[in-house]
């Protein structure tokens, strides 16, 4: 299968990739629709940002070269042997974040933490791997190319969220891309009355 692969910096490549073995608690998802963030964008500019080069990474077991892509929906087309919240043909979206913790109440993201599609192959892809417990559920009549843009809105509402908005407040957002645009709509649903999304050109 064709997939979108990292090599290094201003390199990457459209190829053919056999697929992984999943394992237990992974399910296999046929992609349908990804995201190009801005952290894939440093990634290709910049990188390695996140991206193991020298070493594997603790949490994921990835390496470069791999799969990127980090926003992303599907399909479920197989279920590892431990797998018991899902069932093939199920339609998910993906939270790509995996953090060191001992039971779901016990997250703690600044403890360590990777990404699938920046940390271990992603959705950038026709099929790829995916723990179970970084799925979400959809309903069958909910568009999977608008549940790829979940994971850049839980950025925005999680932004909304920690500037404590509230009800009736003027919001000023800076930038307008995705997540500008996101977090104004987040900010309206939260109860603020004005968004003011502000452009910068930077110039040399």
């Amino acid at each position: 299968m064709k997939a979108a692969v990292w090599h290094g910096v201003k390199d990457i490549r459209v190829e053919d990739v056999e697929l992984k073995p999943h394992k237990d608690n992974e399910v296999v998802i046929k992609v349908a629709w990804a995201g190009i963030c801005g952290s894939d964008l440093h990634e290709y500019l910049e990188g390695p940002v996140f991206i193991p080069v020298d070493h594997t990474d603790e949490l994921t077991g990835g390496h470069a070269p791999l799969t990127m892509g980090h926003e992303f929906s599907g399909v479920i087309q197989e279920v590892g042997s431990n797998v018991t919240k899902f069932k093939t043909g199920d339609h998910v979206s993906v939270n790509p974040t995996i953090t060191h913790h001992d039971t779901p109440d016990d997250i703690d993201v600044y403890d360590g933490y990777s990404f699938i599609g920046l940390s271990n192959d992603g959705g950038f892809t026709a099929l790829v791997n995916v723990p179970e417990e970084n799925l979400y559920q959809l309903p069958k009549d909910f568009p999977l190319e608008l549940a790829a843009t979940i994971e850049p809105t839980a950025v925005a509402v999680q932004a909304v969220k920690e500037g404590n908005l509230k009800f009736g407040e003027t919001v000023a957002i800076f930038g307008a891309g995705p997540i500008g645009v996101l977090v104004a709509a987040a900010a309206k649903a939260a109860g603020a009355t004005k968004s003011f999304r502000l452009i910068y050109q930077k110039f040399d």
